[in-house]
């Protein structure tokens, strides 16, 4: 009996020994996208075309497109790193990134990884941070930088992508700059009050929960306010109109 006793306790060491081994050597499976907070009309249309009104915690199904209405604002939480909507936002999240056809987001890119962005008309790789894309009427984006250094990466067309990346910019927190159209180029790097932004932008202050590095981002902000108390050559105004985040870049002064 204690030889038959001895043997099983062997056999279960052995099978436990061996589910250990192909437990750590199969990969993690991704999770699922999900909506993870939804405020307003938001709505979800499938692949197939059918649209439905979309509920937190509902699972984004890869090639689906989340849409938000007048007023509302939606978060969607894929594996890692994070995304939010405002209003009038048309938006189909990616594993690598996402399109956006519409509206303003918040990126928040997991450290180590870079996402690609898809305009109409335009491609383009973020690093690693915080960013606010808006897609602009000519088809290209507007991308702020909340969290860096990080750098922004044209990739070309979206129906012809360049062989290799074309151009290359690295901004700072609290700065701007436009991707144009066909997504070869970036316009000129613009400064903004990051301070300003952040109080101000509903993607930011509209959720019920901070975003992951919220008091970087303050520490960022209040660091960039300082060094422009003197010099600045753009603010953010109207953060909440129906424009979205619109330039206004003071006249220079009058010499005397």
């Amino acid at each position: 009996m204690k030889l038959v006793l001895q043997r099983w306790q062997a056999a279960v060491c052995a099978l436990l020994f061996s589910t250990a081994i192909v437990c750590a050597e199969t990969p993690d499976t991704p999770g699922p996208t999900t909506l993870s907070f939804v405020r307003g009309q938001v709505l979800l249309r499938a692949p197939q075309g059918k649209i439905e009104f979309a509920k937190a915690g509902r699972v984004v199904a890869e090639g689906a497109t989340v849409v938000t209405g007048e007023n509302a604002h939606a978060e969607v939480k894929p594996p890692a790193g994070l995304w939010r909507l405002g209003r009038r936002a048309v938006f189909t999240p990616r594993a690598d990134g996402a399109r956006l056809l519409a509206g303003t987001v918040l990126a928040v890119i997991p450290a180590g990884r870079t996402w690609s962005v898809e305009s109409a008309r335009g491609l383009v790789a973020l690093g690693e941070g915080t960013w606010i894309l808006q897609a602009v009427d000519n088809e290209g984006l507007k991308l702020i930088c909340l969290d860096g250094p990080a750098e922004a990466v044209a990739l070309g067309e979206v129906t012809a992508p360049a062989p290799e990346p074309t151009r290359h910019v690295r901004l700072r927190p609290g700065e701007l700059a436009f991707l144009l159209p066909g997504g070869r180029a970036f316009g000129p790097v613009v400064t903004i009050f990051l301070q300003e932004l952040l109080a101000t932008s509903r993607l930011v202050q509209d959720f019920p929960d901070d975003l992951p590095d919220a008091r970087r981002l303050k520490n960022l902000a209040t660091a960039q306010g300082e060094q422009l108390k003197a010099v600045s050559n753009a603010l953010v105004a109207g953060a909440q109109d129906e424009k979205g985040f619109q330039l206004v870049v003071p006249k220079p002064a009058a010499k005397k």
